[in-house]
């Protein structure tokens, strides 16, 4: 550190922390002994503060005069990560952890700077729960730096830059929009997309934005396909008015979101005050990439066969690869494998119908919901896992109950074959729709969630917590629905329960030891290697879930959860940021890891091996590993568990 140590003006610098945000939040007699342990240093311009990979020097620096910048070497360039200017500081993550600094500090012009010690700031963080909360929120920020970081480290590949899932709407879309009135005549909106050449009109109300609109199947559906067409009719009587829209700025994988999830293949685009700026089409998203991977929206309704399903899964891989490629944030990755996952598992079950019907067997003999359970349920699903589903059906008559349990097994086993067959392999625990134990009548299901709540039984916790991230996925959804109030009261009301879970949880912590080093594999094939799955993701996930299920809360996807804790107080919103940032780093670690080994051949095993990683990557790792284990220390306080 070239820097040169100056007496302190003790006063000036009481002032200085008294207006300087989080210091002003401490009690004055804490802060006169900060005062009296400072130290301050200067910094000629362009020195450097400390360097990437030196070890800790166990201070927090706060500027009093001047700028500086924090540089992380990216390859073979360097790349400014952030600038700190007068009242802002730097070194916190390494004071808390320990750790090698991940990047360089340097002066940008001639600075000063208050030199607090580790003692001197861990007795102000405990003194005060602003305070603590101030810097929680830093390490969360700092932890999505790293992240970026970590992300932009990957090198371009020509990959690419040939997919363009994060490619702005405004950059894709359609600015000439085709538009009716709602009491338009149906023959003159019929006219209007021949005369234009165009598949849809949007319907805007008389202050000219949108309130519906009408699709070429909207108009064959709704109008020619009756015995008698009436095109007198108005376009208000035809028009789809819960109208999906997207922003100029959002990202086209958006728009590819919303059209697999809602069967659409048309967007309108509108800004914050709902004035309508374009449309956005399916084609429109096909022209704007080489290899036309949007396609796969259309394409998964119209194959006949699981085998033709099971050619275009190779299409869902590519999504997912130029997400990563485009440098995603995990969630997005997520939630887009996810959505369209789901469709291909909802054009199984229709075949699987099908094939019932072919075979003799007839329709289903009641209303069944197809359920996905596990990480499927909690649309957090970037490969294809092992499957965790199945089928609730209606409570039938007595004396057809035999049967009733025979058709739905049997439409079990075929729905479980079309996934099999399209990558997703037969879960070990057999915890799929083929076996009667995962397909029951609705209130077969409630007795055994009720169960599950009053008997405890440790045999039961993994089946227990499988299923309590359940997600109607195909049929009738007001089964699900109903299985869903029952069991989110059953489970808000069960507080043995929710014990339960927080014990079983809490009997292994984030693999961290009393230093803060991580704890890896240390013998066999698999040495300093980390299971992140089994021993991080598992941990907040589970936490997650039982603060939401005390809560009532019926979302099953974790950032959902946080983001509904964080709304009814459960998490401040400095921990919610927190928990998030490490959830998105756990997940991009395992999705990173996934795709690799996917190129090599090698199957996904959720072995992370620290040797590979760079300084960067370890310090985020450690960080979100820091998180995993102050969430499980919450949920310890909050469930009054002793805390193994």
């Amino acid at each position: 550190m070239t820097a040169s140590k100056a007496k302190l003006d003790r006063e000036r610098i009481q002032i200085f922390l008294e207006s300087t945000t989080p210091f002003d939040y401490l009690d004055k007699e804490v802060l006169e002994a900060i005062v009296q342990n400072t130290e301050q240093a200067h910094f000629p311009e362009g020195s450097k503060i400390f360097r990437e990979g030196e070890p800790s020097k166990k201070t927090l620096f706060l500027i009093y005069e001047g700028r500086a910048r924090a540089v992380a070497a990216v390859g073979d360039k360097n790349k400014i990560t952030a600038t700190r200017s007068k009242g802002e500081f730097f070194g916190v993550t390494v004071l808390l952890s320990d750790e090698p600094y991940p990047v360089s500090m340097i002066a940008v012009t001639d600075l000063t700077c208050l030199l607090i010690g580790e003692e001197s700031f861990k007795s102000a963080l405990a003194s005060s729960d602003r305070f603590a909360e101030f810097f929680t929120k830093a390490l969360a920020s700092r932890l999505k730096e790293l992240y970026l970081a970590f992300t932009d480290s990957r090198p371009e590949s020509q990959f690419a830059r040939e997919h363009t899932l994060r490619q702005k709407i405004a950059d894709v879309w359609t600015e000439k929009v085709i538009t009716c009135l709602a009491m338009d005549k149906i023959s003159d909106v019929a006219k209007k997309m021949s005369e234009n050449n165009i598949s849809s009109v949007v319907v805007v109300g008389f202050n000219n934005k949108p309130v519906g609109i009408i699709t070429e199947r909207d108009l064959v559906r709704k109008v020619l396909s009756a015995d008698n067409p009436v095109l007198e009719r108005r376009a208000l009587e035809v028009m789809s008015s819960d109208l999906i829209t997207v922003r100029p700025n959002d990202f086209s994988y958006k728009a590819l979101l919303l059209m697999t999830r809602h069967n659409l293949k048309h967007i309108v685009v509108t800004d914050e005050h709902d004035v309508m700026h374009g449309i956005v089409t399916v084609k429109d998203l096909v022209k704007s990439r080489k290899d036309g991977a949007f396609s796969i929206v259309n394409q998964i309704e119209y194959q006949h066969n699981f085998s033709e399903l099971a050619a275009l899964t190779s299409e869902i891989d590519r999504v997912q690869q130029a997400l990563l490629a485009e440098r995603s944030y995990a969630s997005e990755i997520c939630e887009l494998v996810s959505e369209l996952y789901d469709r291909v598992a909802r054009r199984i079950v229709e075949i699987a119908e099908g094939t019932m019907l072919k075979e003799g067997r007839g329709a289903p003999p009641g209303k069944y919901s197809f359920i996905n359970m596990g990480s499927a349920g909690r649309k957090e699903q970037f490969s294809r896992t092992d499957q965790d589903n199945g089928i609730i059906f209606e409570d039938p008559d007595p004396e057809k109950a035999e049967a009733a349990v025979d058709y739905f097994t049997t439409l079990g086993k075929k729905i479980v074959r079309g996934l099999e067959i399209c990558g997703f392999a037969r879960c070990k625990g057999k915890v799929m729709a083929e076996n009667p134990y995962w397909c029951m009548p609705l209130t077969m299901w409630k007795n055994r969630a009720a169960g599950w709540a009053e008997k405890l039984d440790p045999e039961d916790i993994r089946d227990m917590t499988i299923f309590l991230d359940y997600r109607h996925i195909a049929g009738e959804e007001t089964l699900y629905d109903r299985l869903k109030v029952f069991t989110t009261r059953l489970f808000r009301d069960a507080k043995h329960a929710l014990l339960f879970m927080a014990e079983d949880d809490l009997k292994q912590r984030a693999p961290l030891n009393m230093f803060r080093q991580i704890i890896t594999e240390r013998n066999g094939g698999r040495h300093n290697r980390l299971n992140i799955k089994n021993t991080a993701t598992v941990h907040l996930v589970d936490c997650v879930r039982i603060f939401a299920l005390r809560e009532g809360i019926m979302e099953t996807n974790t950032f959902e959860r946080i983001h509904r804790l964080k709304e009814r107080g459960i998490f401040k919103p400095d921990d919610a940021e927190y928990f998030e940032a490490a959830y998105e780093s756990l997940l991009m670690f395992r999705i990173r890891d996934a795709v690799e080994k996917a190129e090599k051949g090698e199957s996904c095993d959720n072995y992370i091996n620290l040797d590979l990683l760079s300084r960067k990557d370890k310090a985020m790792l450690k960080e979100a590993l820091l998180v995993v284990n102050r969430l499980q220390s919450m949920t310890a306080h909050a469930f009054h568990v002793h805390k193994a």
